[in-house]
C-alpha cells in the first residue's frame, strides 16, 4: 500500500500536514488529483487546502480522525526529509518565500507556487505553476439561464428523494420494508449531467460538485468558506453566483 501526505505552506510560512493516507498515493494513482488541483491553482489559500483534504479523504479513504495538523521545522524555511518514512510527500509552497527541502542528496529549492514531490528521503520532482493572466477567459456553450434551470431541476429531484425517504422512515406500514427508500426516484444520470457541466464550463477544480454536494446547492454557504488569492470571499450562495464565477465575471 503506497502511503502519502499532503503538506501545505501558507502565506505566513506556517506548515500544515494531512494525515498519512494509506493506499494509491503515488503519481498515476490517487495523487493525480492533488497534481491536477495544484496546476489548476486551487491551493491559493489554507481554506481551499483544508477543503480539498476533507473531500479527498471522503472520496478515497473515509478516515474519521483529525485530518490536518500543524508541524514545525528545526531550521527556518527548511523542510528536512532525510528521516521521512512515508512513500510520498506532496509539499505545496504557497508562501512568498523560497524554501529548502533537505534530502539525502543535499538541498533543493522550493520556490513559491511550486509543488515538490518527495519519494521517501529524496526529491523526485518539482512542479512550478505559471500564472496565466487570461486563464479564465473563454466562451461558455451554456447560458446562465440554462445552467440555473439545470441546477434547479437537480435540486428539486434531490429534495424529492429526501422527502420520500422521510415518509418511508415514518410510515408504520413499511416497518418491515427496510429496502424501501426514495433512491429509485433519483435521477439516474445525475452524475453524467454534473460531468457534462464541468466539461462545458471547464470546471477543473470541481466547484460544481462542491456547490451541489458539500454546500447543498448553496444553502449551506457562509461568507468566508471560499476565498481567492487575496482572501476575498467567493460567493457560492446560488447557482447564478456560481455561474458568474465559473465564466470569469467575478473579479
Amino acid at each position: 500500500m503506497t502511503r502519502g501526505k499532503i503538506i501545505y505552506i501558507d502565506r505566513e510560512g506556517k506548515i500544515f500536514s494531512s494525515v498519512e493516507f494509506n493506499g494509491d498515493m503515488y503519481p498515476g494513482g490517487n495523487a493525480d488529483r492533488i497534481l491536477e488541483m495544484f496546476e489548476a491553482g486551487f491551493f491559493s489559500n489554507y481554506g481551499n487546502y483544508e477543503s480539498f483534504v476533507i473531500r479527498f479523504n471522503k472520496s478515497h479513504y473515509g478516515y474519521e480522525e483529525e485530518l490536518i495538523h500543524s508541524i514545525a521545522c528545526k531550521e527556518e524555511r527548511v523542510i528536512d526529509v532525510t528521516e521521512n518514512r512515508t512513500d510520498y510527500l506532496y509539499i505545496i509552497n504557497n508562501s512568498d518565500c523560497e524554501w529548502v527541502i533537505k534530502d539525502k542528496n543535499g538541498a533543493s529549492f522550493l520556490d513559491n507556487r511550486t509543488l515538490g514531490i518527495i519519494r521517501f528521503q529524496q526529491v523526485e520532482k518539482m512542479i512550478h505553476r505559471v500564472l496565466h493572466e487570461n486563464a479564465k477567459e473563454f466562451s461558455a456553450n451554456i447560458s446562465k439561464e440554462e445552467f440555473v434551470d439545470i441546477m434547479s431541476r437537480l435540486r428539486e429531484a434531490s429534495d424529492l428523494v429526501d422527502k420520500v425517504d422521510e415518509l418511508f422512515r415514518k410510515s408504520r406500514d413499511n416497518v418491515e420494508c427496510d429496502f424501501c427508500n426514495g433512491a429509485g426516484l433519483q435521477i439516474s444520470h445525475e452524475s453524467s449531467v454534473v460531468f457534462l457541466l464541468r466539461k462545458l464550463l471547464k470546471d477543473d477544480v470541481e466547484d460544481i460538485d462542491y456547490f451541489i454536494y458539500e454546500l447543498d446547492y448553496g444553502r449551506k454557504y457562509e461568507p468566508g468558506m471560499i476565498t481567492d488569492e487575496n482572501d476575498h470571499d467567493i460567493d457560492f450562495s446560488s447557482a447564478e453566483k456560481l455561474y458568474d464565477y465559473l465564466i470569469g465575471e467575478v473579479k
